[in-house]
């Protein structure tokens, strides 16, 4: 299978952690099995960060009732973490108003940073019988262009600005994002002042199996800095998505990850290239 390159907007590593819709992230399976202990499970480890979140839901649950009680343990390269502490819902996903059924974000803390190329285990116990999972993460992507840093001169009327990106990946990755994060105008006065980056601009339609793309900047009337880097995903997630609205799903029902009695879901890593530093001043 070859890699996917989706080319999406500003704020993309959020995407990913939480995505745009609910759908898109917790998809309920069969629906003649609607057992209201069932639970779904969503874990997305970001290479780098000392932490790895877990959601869970019960998506055959009002929305007022009490969320999934279940117990997890976490294993990297020699150690293991208890997930143990609760965090808001907003912690594991930007829309967690949005979940169906009641959920839970739950929080581990390592002693280590999550690698890419690494693998790391999950298990557990839900209501309905244990489950787990593994993943092995994988490698960084290679952005090739642009350079660390990159300078545009500032337009004196409206157009575009084209940026190219040449990258490389590996087999191991089942979805490309592109990301622009850190965004800030510049004033005269020396002044910066945060923005959305998702204003910027936007990218390329989805390519198939591409090594290079171009991020669109829109024109705006005052300087503007922002960063630009590549994230990597692995085949868990990608598959998942593949799957997405077929009911119902073959049994057994496939594997993207966590696997167990009355349990579902995904286990994935997501993994950032370096950043490109761009001035358009």
């Amino acid at each position: 299978m070859r890699a996917r390159a989706a080319f999406r907007p500003a704020a993309a590593l959020a995407l990913v952690m939480g995505s745009t819709a609910c759908g898109d992230f917790i998809r309920p399976p069969d629906p003649l099995e609607v057992d209201p202990d069932v639970v779904s499970v969503a874990i997305m480890l970001v290479a780098g960060e000392r932490e790895a979140r877990l959601l869970a839901a019960h998506p055959h649950r009002q929305s007022d009732e009490a969320p999934p009680t279940l117990t997890a343990m976490f294993r990297g390269p020699g150690w293991t973490a208890a997930f143990s502490d609760t965090l808001e819902l907003e912690a594991c996903s930007h829309a967690g108003s949005n979940w169906p059924g009641p959920a839970r974000c739950l929080r581990a803390v390592l002693p280590a940073e999550i690698q890419g190329g690494e693998g790391y285990q999950i298990e557990g116990t839900a209501p309905l019988g244990s489950f787990s999972g593994e993943v092995v993460l994988p490698a960084a992507p290679v952005l090739l262009e642009p350079g660390d840093s990159l300078h545009l001169p500032l337009p004196t009327e409206y157009q575009e600005h084209l940026i190219p990106m040449r990258y490389r990946i590996g087999s191991d990755i089942g979805t490309l994002l592109a990301d622009v994060l850190d965004a800030f105008w510049m004033e005269d006065d020396g002044t910066e002042t945060e923005v959305d980056a998702s204003f910027l601009g936007y990218f390329g339609r989805p390519l198939e199996g591409a090594e290079s793309d171009t991020v669109r900047i829109q024109y705006y009337r005052k300087p503007v800095r922002f960063s630009l880097r590549l994230l990597g995903i692995g085949w868990n997630y990608t598959n998942f998505l593949e799957n997405e609205g077929i009911f119902p799903l073959p049994k057994p029902w496939p594997s993207f990850g966590i696997e167990g009695e009355g349990v579902y879901g995904y286990f994935d890593g997501v993994v950032p290239s370096r950043v490109s530093r761009v001035w358009v001043r």
